[in-house]
């Protein structure tokens, strides 16, 4: 770790404020908790969504029926996403505690670690604004006011409300508090090795949550140089010099991997061959997808959230589509590195540059889906760090300043406080879900394939009505005439036109679903079951074991 010069405030000389006590800080933590549980009303009643399924309830070494340390490791280790262990672990103690495959157990531990990230960012921004020196009642007010405006965005709900982004919620609740104990640690601290060994087994564990969360280790390098030396001299030392220069030498590094195809590459990029875009598109497009949940965040209505979302990808460098939000997203960041080089600004300069370094995994060329809103959850708190300073300066300067600063913040968390709670139960059912997300993606061939197999779901031993039939064959119609490519709908269809008896429908979709994507498992195996039925022993045979090929769960000896 490095030694630091004493620390300057980064505040002017004011009038005497009042100390803040260990009362206060509780009443904040306590008005915090509420509101957002206020918020969050009812989110145990909401349901698994999409991935949850591949990453816990068909994940067989998470239904822990005793605790013990070996069932801990075993889920670990059966992690879905094998690099994300720590998630996979809450789930299995999720499963144990809720007995099964209730939601309600893994929704409730999901809005707690909400709560713990809340409060991870007041501490947080409590230490960045007051640094060493006492906090005064001012500067909790503004850090615990800010803390509340990031925990009642909607633009989280994605986050909280689907139940495997808990990986999204531990990595950014992990990051916080290493970048929080770093800070701790400073020399005027006499436990600060703790501190350090605190703040490292945090980056081990947000590490360990998602893989966003390697980006930690600039976030502490920037809170070195930007926050404890806000009043300071930047560069103090060759160590100084060389520890400025990482950054660099890993871009150059990751540059010369994807140059020459080294392994990191292999690893980012493979996820290509599977998707609509490619690198370029991803590239292009994703500036005006920042802008556009920068929007959200600024003007959160609720009917401006969804889990699917229609954009449209940029597929030309002179597209006002790419280079308008380009240069917005470069204006910010040489605002926050004009910001970084003066002294006394530091601080602002961090909050502003926390956002485009935390975007910078998600956002670039990763081949992740072009828009998920849960991906804002870890970088607006940047934005909240700024919405602190400012009400901190608002407070010291009082009157008319005052009273507008609280009237805006009261304002616009009022806002995000309902709209949050309007969007809990649009994640009640799949079918609410999508019903949803069609709305905001009418062009979406993902969107209808889903709402088509929420309106197929069975609950409790219901048959599924000839009016839901209709309605989930209509949707996969519509999933199917906007990408003829996309095997999924063609398959869903011939599933159930097979289960409602319309057997030479089933055949047809089947075929056509398996010659569009012979990777179609479910397809295989219920052409199978077609090809049995009409007498085709041979390619009954055939259509079987392609099935169990591909991993489907079926008798492979029949």
């Amino acid at each position: 770790m490095i030694e630091h010069a004493a620390i300057a405030s980064d505040t002017p000389p004011a009038a005497p404020s009042q100390a803040a006590t260990r009362g206060h800080l509780l009443l904040a933590l306590l008005a915090m908790t509420l509101l957002v549980a206020f918020a969050y009303q009812g989110i145990e009643r909401n349901s698994f969504h999409f991935d949850d399924w591949p990453n816990i309830l068909d994940n067989a070494s998470l239904r822990m029926t005793h605790l013990s340390i070996g069932a801990l490791i075993d889920a670990a280790r059966g992690a879905f996403l094998p690099l994300r262990p720590v998630p996979s672990i809450s789930f299995a103690l999720d499963w144990w505690r809720g007995g099964g495959s209730d939601a309600a157990p893994f929704l409730v531990t999901n809005l707690v670690f909400h709560i713990l990230t809340a409060w991870a960012v007041f501490a947080l921004l409590l230490r960045v604004l007051a640094q060493d020196r006492p906090a005064t009642l001012p500067t909790v007010l503004a850090c615990s006011a800010a803390a509340l405006w990031w925990a009642t965005q909607p633009i989280h709900v994605q986050a909280v409300s689907y139940v495997v982004q808990r990986m999204t919620e531990m990595a950014a609740l992990f990051t916080v508090l290493c970048v929080w104990a770093y800070l701790k640690g400073s020399p005027a601290s006499r436990a600060r090795r703790l501190w350090w060994a605190l703040s490292a087994l945090s980056l081990a564990l947000a590490a360990l949550s998602k893989e966003n969360a390697w980006i930690t280790p600039v976030l502490l390098l920037m809170a070195e140089f930007l926050v404890l030396r806000n009043d300071g001299k930047l560069v103090r030392s060759r160590r100084d010099t060389l520890l400025l220069l990482i950054p660099a030498c890993a871009a150059i590094a990751l540059l010369a991997d994807l140059v020459f195809k080294g392994p990191v590459s292999q690893w980012a990029l493979s996820g290509y061959a599977t998707r609509s875009f490619t690198l370029a598109e991803r590239l292009l497009t994703q500036p005006k997808v920042v802008l556009f949940h920068l929007s959200q965040i600024a003007w959160p209505l609720p009917h401006r959230f969804s889990l699917e979302h229609e954009l449209g990808i940029v597929r030309s460098a002179a597209s006002p589509d790419f280079w308008i939000p380009l240069v917005a997203i470069l204006a910010w960041c040489l605002a926050g590195i004009a910001l970084a080089a003066r002294q006394g600004s530091r601080v602002a300069g961090y909050f502003v540059l926390w956002l485009p370094a935390t975007l910078l995994i998600e956002s670039s060329l990763i081949p992740l889906e072009m828009v998920f809103e849960h991906r804002m959850y870890l970088p607006s708190v940047g934005l909240a760090g700024l919405i602190a300073l400012g009400l901190e300066h608002a407070a010291r300067r009082g009157g008319i300043a005052l009273a507008s600063a609280a009237l805006v913040f009261v304002a616009a968390t009022s806002l995000a406080l309902w709209s949050t709670s309007e969007r809990i139960p649009q994640w009640r059912t799949d079918a609410s879900l999508y019903e949803q997300a069609v709305l905001r993606a009418p062009r979406s061939a993902r969107a209808w394939n889903h709402l088509g197999v929420a309106n197929l779901a069975q609950h409790r031993g219901e048959t599924v009505s000839r009016d839901r039939y209709l309605r989930a064959l209509d949707a996969f119609d519509r999933a199917i005439a906007l990408d003829p490519k996309y095997a999924a709908p063609l398959t869903n269809r011939g599933v159930a036109r097979y289960l409602q008896g319309d057997i030479a429908g089933a055949q047809s979709d089947l075929e056509k679903a398996i010659a569009v994507s012979s990777r179609e498992a479910a397809a295989q195996h219920y052409l199978g079951e077609i090809y049995l039925q009409t007498g085709r022993f041979n390619e009954a045979r055939t259509a079987r074991r392609r099935a169990c090929a591909l991993g489907l769960s079926v008798d492979c000896n029949r």
